[in-house]
């Protein structure tokens, strides 16, 4: 935790860098916030006091069904042991994105390097299509390669349309190019350069 960070969320959803299947962790600055996770990850039931056996069985604040089961724990500290091969791997195959596409002149989005933004792996390559996202698509998906958009962002959302405070030129240039691509332990060197021929057969 730092100074200027109250909270810190990792997903260990199916296809992250540490994956359980699904769910994350929440790490807090303040030890006053404990106890008050330990209850909203479970419909707000203060666990301690139910287990007392003479719970009043009454909820006080909203809560919700976040606690991480014992199998997705077992998952995720046998995957700790394999972290460092996870690392090596997913940032190879990054790398030959990145040299691949430099090549043919496709943009791969990358974070920033401002100095608090530290080193990091990648748990997805995402490049800009500039404007052809549905025709490479297409021709990945004729070469078996799967890609995705992934999401919209939340303002194109219906249930968040009240919420909208007005137009996003840049963001939409950017929400109706981008492409996410494969990147995950199973890939081979010579799998990465495939879907990089592919792609940049379609953006030349």
């Amino acid at each position: 935790m730092t100074d200027y960070v109250d909270y810190v969320i990792y997903s260990f959803q199916a296809i992250k860098t540490l994956t359980t299947g699904d769910g994350g962790m929440l790490l807090v600055k303040c030890s006053s916030d404990v106890e008050k996770a330990k209850r909203i990850r479970w419909f707000g039931i203060d666990r301690t006091e139910k287990q007392k056996g003479t719970w009043e069985n009454d909820i006080k604040e909203l809560g919700f069904k976040y606690q991480m089961t014992d199998i997705a724990a077992a998952i995720g500290l046998a995957a700790l042991d394999e972290l460092d091969q996870i690392f090596s791997t997913r940032n190879s195959i990054a790398e030959i994105y990145r040299e691949e596409f430099a090549k043919t002149g496709v943009k791969v989005f990358e974070f920033s390097d401002h100095p608090r933004v530290l080193k990091f792996t990648p748990w997805m390559i995402t490049i800009d299509t500039r404007g052809k996202r549905v025709e490479v698509m297409e021709k990945l998906r004729e070469n078996a390669i799967e890609s995705a958009q992934v999401h919209y962002r939340n303002d194109r959302y219906s249930v968040f349309g009240n919420h909208n405070r007005g137009e996003f030129p840049n963001m939409n240039t950017l929400e109706d190019d981008y492409l996410v691509l494969p990147l995950h332990t199973k890939m081979q060197p010579k799998d990465a350069v495939l879907v990089t021929k592919v792609v940049s057969k379609v953006m030349k």
